[in-house]
């Protein structure tokens, strides 16, 4: 049980909930330092003091989340979780930055709930009026080193995931002798930013061609690169199941979206090959169901706060001084010419196809039309020209296989610090240490919190991405299950197969997106329950081929991997186990008919 209230620093925090470990409280902050806008915001903040209370605290470990939009204070227990026995001894202190959680979430209703439209920006930012240039991550750096001091925290050691890497820069630009240590974990620089992201597309092309490489079934088709080439030509025809910048947006979110890297392959040949769309238009679909949406609440993500903190801390293609309106016109020329004169800018897209998907994503041009910066804020400046980083460890962590922020950019990232650690996690894409199945990336976070050398081969040895090997249309085309004991037809194993394709395909859908329900590629339902290891899901005459549904339902312990399915089909009762972070075969054992094992790839 917490006492009903803690004095920390100078603050008086309570509880946050019952039955939580957490301590709650706010800080009033000017809502602009300079005194030119008037106005004050309430900083929310989560303390969660070090475990031994009879010790001294060896320190403060502050986390900054991602979006930007996300309130840090609510990824609480992930980052409690990450950190770990750091926590004996270490405070944590997790601020929302301002616009998010409690900290004066920006609720544009224009935005929040729906995809980001040109006009719904600019009705946010008449809605914020002259404070719409006041949520970028300088002043939020100020609000944490003003916490800090009313908290007692003289140096922290900071963590930041996505854009919480830029937030965690600026603050140890504007603020250096507040900092001991960094961990960036997908980063990306906060200094010397390429406004057009040009990073991004070699990144995708380098991701897909390297998970295609290494399945074997994959790389003896030749390079994924080239097969997108192919699809792309007969997209741009008009006839296709997606178009061309559907197809360039569900690439880009595989760095978030590992069923991106694991479906798209067999996905284009099944189009290619058979004339199939509709496993290229359920990917389609899922990016924009699953990225585009944010929460209703704009306490669990501000999509305002997403525009805000952009336009606010990022250089851009055009200049933000000049009025929206000079601004847009400025934008369509640029756009023309650069279209014209790079046009290899975003291959294998042109720059029109990749600058079409949603705004949130293709990024430039996402501000040209959002209010002009008040006096003592410019924009794209969240620290002076020429500043330094300070003389720090530092740990900048890039997933290989991330679409979001680039190795690229982490490289450039890293460059900013003088005593900086690089390391590449192969086969992840973006933010490599929250929900660590690995215990590889998380590990080396907290070995370098704690101040000992680290050992960054496991980063080397993440499994690679299971890849679906092919999409068949109807049982008869799917691959049949391997005998290993028993006596079984041909349509029998592919039955086998064929079940639990169906119940894989479910259950990677609950994992990724994390649903209460959804549907089978070519029908049926699928339900999600939480357990006490994981997840059940219960199938539906869930269908992986159009003639085939398989009912039933499948166990997921998510500590171990472990996967426990019993399924139903017609003529077909069998159970089968796998496990989604180790082992390349599923075992399934059939007791209609008869009494037979047979083993299939692990979906």
């Amino acid at each position: 049980m917490l006492a009903a209230a803690l004095l920390a620093g100078s603050l008086v925090l309570h509880p946050c909930g019952a039955h939580q470990a957490y301590y709650c409280g706010s800080l009033a902050r000017p809502l602009d330092a300079t005194g030119r806008i008037a106005g004050r915001i309430d900083i929310g903040f989560t303390w969660l003091p070090h475990a031994l209370r009879n010790a001294p605290s060896a320190g403060t470990i502050v986390a900054a989340e991602g979006g930007p939009g996300y309130p840090s204070g609510a990824s609480r227990d992930a980052y409690r979780a990450l950190f770990g026995p750091l926590l004996s001894t270490h405070d944590m202190l997790l601020m929302d930055d301002r616009g998010t959680g409690r900290s004066g979430a920006i609720d544009c209703r224009a935005l929040q709930g729906g995809s980001m439209t040109l006009p719904a920006i600019a009705r946010c930012g008449a809605q914020l009026g002259s404070a719409a240039g006041l949520y970028g991550s300088a002043e939020a750096a100020d609000d944490l080193d003003a916490l800090m001091g009313r908290l007692g925290v003289t140096r922290a050691d900071l963590y930041g995931d996505s854009y919480g890497t830029f937030f965690v820069q600026t603050f140890a630009a504007r603020h250096p002798a507040r900092v001991r240590r960094i961990v960036l974990d997908g980063a990306y620089p906060a200094g010397g930013l390429d406004p057009w992201y040009s990073s991004t597309t070699p990144a995708i092309a380098a991701a897909f061609d390297a998970v295609c490489r290494r399945s074997t079934q994959c790389a003896a088709r030749g390079a994924a690169m080239t097969r997108i080439d192919r699809v792309l030509a007969r997209l741009r025809s008009g006839r296709g199941p997606i178009d061309p910048s559907q197809l360039a947006f569900v690439m880009d979110t595989a760095g978030l979206d590992s069923l991106v890297y694991r479906e798209l392959d067999a996905a284009v040949r099944a189009w290619l090959e058979r004339g199939d769309g509709i496993p290229l238009r359920r990917l389609a679909r899922e990016a924009w169901d699953f990225e585009e949406f944010a929460s209703s609440d704009p306490r669990e993500d501000s999509n305002g706060l997403f525009v805000a903190a952009s336009c606010a801390d990022n250089p851009q293609a055009y200049d933000m001084r000049f009025a929206p309106a000079l601004r847009q016109a400025q934008w369509r020329s640029i756009e023309r010419r650069t279209a014209e004169s790079n046009a290899q800018l975003y291959a294998p897209f042109t720059v029109r196809e990749f600058l079409s998907i949603p705004l949130d994503y293709a990024y430039v041009p996402l501000c040209q039309n959002w209010p002009v910066a008040p006096a003592g804020h410019p924009a794209g400046q969240p620290f002076p020209p020429g500043t330094h980083m300070p003389d720090v460890p530092a740990l900048v962590l890039t997933g290989d296989l991330d679409t979001i922020t680039t190795p690229s950019e982490g490289d450039a990232a890293a460059k900013l610090f003088g005593r900086s650690q690089r390391v590449i996690v192969r086969n992840t894409g973006h933010v490599t240490a929250i929900d660590d199945p690995w215990n590889c990336a998380s590990a080396l976070v907290r070995t370098f919190l704690a101040g000992h050398s680290l050992n960054t081969s496991c980063a080397a040895h993440i499994p690679a991405t299971r890849l679906i090997d092919t999409f068949p249309g109807t049982r008869s085309e799917m691959p049949p299950a391997a005998l290993a004991r028993g006596s079984a037809s041909l349509a029998t194993l592919r039955d086998a197969a064929n079940a639990v394709a169906a119940a894989g395909d479910a259950l990677a859908r609950a994992q990724q997106f994390g649903t209460a329900a959804g549907d089978g590629l070519r029908g049926g339902r699928f339900k999600v329950a939480p357990t006490a290891t994981g997840s059940r899901i219960e199938l539906h005459a869930v269908r992986w081929t159009a003639d085939f549904p398989v009912s039933g339902n499948v166990d997921w312990n998510r500590a171990t991997g472990a996967v426990a399915a019993r399924l139903r089909a017609p003529g077909l009762r069998e159970t089968a186990s796998w496990n989604v972070t180790a082992g390349s075969r599923a075992r399934l054992r059939m007791v209609e008919p008869g009494s037979v094992e047979a083993t299939a790839p692990a979906p």
